[in-house]
């Protein structure tokens, strides 16, 4: 990890893409952006550990952080990949105690670190910061909900379909390529499998016409069939 200098002007403007902080007023926003450090992680390079004391969080500027938990045998279990003005680690402002999860440069990365120190002083400032939080936590949590719900309650074509189906949403129509943002061993500790049952899922959905692989990038050849088997149908 490396800190960067760089203007409170440019901080600020960065700060500005992330919801908590996108309706404060321009001076506000600057009091904020005047504590928050610059910093630049390489691919692969940890942001912060599981059961680290939590003394800070990162709203991601550029790149792309997974946050992930490890199972006794060593299996990983993604639960958010985080972009451009997104928060990371933000639960930490509310109970000082330990990270729940790891989270880890999935690309070379940068970061604005805000401390819970500073955050808490500017919040007493301005409460409407933390309602705002409130609710990027009640989004967060109700992620969680369905994440829970998918992972016991669908089989992996289930869970493959709907990843892909807002992936779909977020690139564009049907019949338009979607690229994968992350590696095929990713995208399955997402869904909650391993990189051979999802690369198998992968091949049955192609072989019947309802998707197209090419690479890293995938091809929604049949949206109503696609979503016939997020609900529960067979592939």
């Amino acid at each position: 990890m490396k800190r960067l200098a760089s203007p409170p002007a440019e901080r600020a403007q960065r700060l500005a893409h992330c919801p908590l902080f996108a309706d404060l007023d321009p001076a506000d926003l600057a009091s904020v952006a005047a504590f928050a450090e610059t910093r630049q992680y390489d691919q692969g390079e940890i942001l912060f550990h599981a059961k680290a004391p939590a003394e800070g969080f990162h709203v991601v500027a550029d790149g792309l952080v997974k946050v992930f938990r490890t199972g006794a045998e060593g299996r990983e279990q993604v639960l958010h990949l985080f972009g451009r003005g997104e928060p990371c680690g933000e639960v930490a402002v509310f109970h000082g105690g330990a990270y729940p999860a790891t989270a880890q440069a999935m690309t070379a990365a940068r970061t604005l670190y805000l401390s819970r120190t500073d955050f808490l002083d500017a919040a007493r400032r301005r409460p409407e910061l933390l309602l705002t939080m409130l609710g990027v936590l009640s989004l967060r949590l109700r992620r969680f909900v369905d994440l829970i719900d998918d992972l016991s309650l669908k089989e992996v074509s289930a869970r493959l379909a709907l990843r892909l189906l807002e992936l779909a949403g977020e690139a564009g129509a049907e019949g338009e390529g979607v690229p994968l943002r992350v590696s095929k061993a990713t995208l399955a500790a997402q869904i909650g499998t391993v990189p051979e049952t999802l690369s198998r899922t992968l091949a049955r959905m192609q072989q019947r016409g309802v998707i197209l692989v090419e690479g890293r990038t995938v091809t929604v050849l049949n949206a109503k069939a696609l979503r016939a088997v997020a609900d529960g149908g067979k592939v």
